[in-house]
């Protein structure tokens, strides 16, 4: 549209703020819409976030060229808190944020990201729903660092094994990879004392935390919640709470077994898939004679005799003196591992 040129409103920079992409595609060009920022964290910040975001931002303005981080796990689990942790420090030091919410990748698109000289956080959310595997293929372009213009790149994801595997192990495209695989019992310990009224159910908590897969801030949050309105245990609660372990991602856990000698058992299988308070399981194991024949030992929650909150170590001792180990795989939690 005609305009006269004191109307124009002309910047040599991209002013701090928070801003997404749109695209005409009649004229196949792109542009940026100012967007609402980050809110600020109401409260006390758990855990070692804003050490990590300070760790991040001082590596990324040493470093002469673009920054990739990776954030995985699943929501709730504080990786979202860390990106908005990231897009506000920038801002703090100069840095505008561009959130990418669509599919954008090609030529014209990198032309554009190109275009922005100044250093900028550009944040990929829930970046495996958003790009399928073949669109994620072609935007390794963009994160090789091969442009001059400097960068930090923040992708976050639910499913870090739907993410493309040129991605993974390859710090010249993504630097800095944090997985979140739920919350540690140091981290639940400092909310309680600071939120739980009732602090002798602090130990039940962490307890109870190490039977889900994933326990994440969201579940600790209303667990706690609910403690404080109703004066009851951890137990109690979670009987009425959308938290339940049996719907948590199944955990992997590796198993051990004494015999009743205090020798360790051969067993059929050392690995296993589940909640170990959710239902009764049977172990086979080597008798050890000529036949090679397997015979069975089962363990239920009645049989439980300790809970390592911080290492997710599950004991077991049966009516027949066998000793159960059940040793949680912290690598993998989810079915989606093995698919």
């Amino acid at each position: 549209m005609v305009s006269p040129t004191n109307a124009i409103d002309m910047h040599n920079k991209l002013p701090v703020g928070t801003y997404t992409v749109k695209y005409d595609p009649m004229n196949d060009v792109y542009s940026l819409e100012q967007i609402e920022n980050f809110e600020e964290p109401k409260g006390k910040v758990y855990g070692n976030t804003i050490t990590q975001a300070h760790r991040i931002l001082n590596t990324f303005e040493q470093r002469t060229g673009s920054t990739g981080v990776m954030l995985s796990g699943e929501k709730g689990s504080g990786k979202t808190l860390l990106a908005k942790l990231l897009s506000l420090g920038g801002h703090h030091q100069g840095m505008p944020t561009i959130v990418i919410n669509q599919a954008w990748f090609g030529d014209t698109f990198n032309s554009f990201m190109q275009s922005i000289e100044q250093p900028v956080v550009i944040v990929f959310d829930e970046f495996e729903k958003v790009y399928n595997r073949e669109e994620q293929e072609k935007l390794l372009t963009l994160l090789d660092g091969v442009y001059t213009s400097k960068k930090l790149y923040v992708i976050t994801c639910n499913d870090k094994y739907r993410v493309n595997e040129h991605m993974q192990n390859r710090p010249g495209r993504i630097y800095y990879r944090l997985e979140y695989s739920g919350l540690e019992s140091d981290f639940i310990r400092e909310y309680c004392d600071d939120n739980l009224k009732d602090k002798s159910h602090i130990e039940s908590l962490i307890r109870i935390s190490a039977v889900f897969g994933q326990f994440n801030f969201d579940m600790l949050k209303a667990m706690v919640e609910e403690m404080n309105m109703y004066n009851e245990s951890p137990h109690q609660v979670i009987e009425i709470l959308n938290a339940k372990p049996e719907a948590s991602s199944a955990a992997l856990y590796n198993v051990s077994m004494r015999m009743r000698d205090g020798s360790q058992a051969k067993l059929e299988r050392t690995e296993w898939h589940g909640n170990p308070l959710s239902k009764r399981f049977a172990v086979e194991y080597d008798q050890g004679d000529e036949f090679d024949d397997y015979s069975v030992a089962v363990f239920g929650a009645e049989n439980l005799k300790s809970i390592d909150g911080d290492t997710g170590v599950f004991v077991f001792e049966n009516n027949e003196g066998f000793v159960l180990t059940l040793e949680r795989d912290k690598k993998s939690h989810t079915w989606s591992d093995y698919i």
